[in-house]
């Protein structure tokens, strides 16, 4: 699986994960929404580090990708300080959701439509499975100790 392939599967995953505390409707604070929101945020979290460790490093150094990737950085630190606050499952959760899910619809948007292509270009099939085992062998060590 090429590093582009994981990173589209775990955007589906988190946006199916929003989707399931969507429906969940507002109010609800029952232990399985909060088990829902738990795994989102370890989801997002893992997604994070994998594309910090390994899938941005290989791409800040091209011209035609520095600004996407800054750009990227500073997105996962505003998705970070969202979870944080909404830990809690206090009053303005829903609308924290909904912020969060616009967050990551828009971040996904720039990587799966102008990030994705261009690493394909710059890296290459052969470099792009390379990080892709390499992001596998990390999702597998951080489910193990999970």
């Amino acid at each position: 699986m090429t590093a582009i392939e994981l990173l589209k599967n775990d955007h589906r995953e988190a946006l199916s994960m929003i989707e399931q505390l969507e429906s969940t409707g507002e109010g609800a604070t029952g232990s399985s929404r909060i088990e829902v929101f738990n795994q989102l945020k370890g989801a997002l979290t893992l997604h994070t580090k994998l594309e910090e460790q390994f899938f941005y490093p290989a791409l800040e150094n091209f011209d035609e990708t520095r600004d996407l990737i800054k750009e990227s950085y500073k997105e996962h630190r505003e998705v970070d300080e969202l979870l944080t606050k909404m830990s809690g499952h206090g009053e303005g959760w829903e609308d924290q959701l909904s912020e969060l899910k616009g967050d990551i619809e828009h971040h996904v948007d720039e990587e799966e439509n102008e990030m994705f292509p261009q690493a394909e270009e710059l890296l290459g099939q052969r470099r792009l499975q390379e990080i892709g085992r390499q992001m596998e062998e990390m999702k597998r060590g951080q489910s193990a100790t999970a």
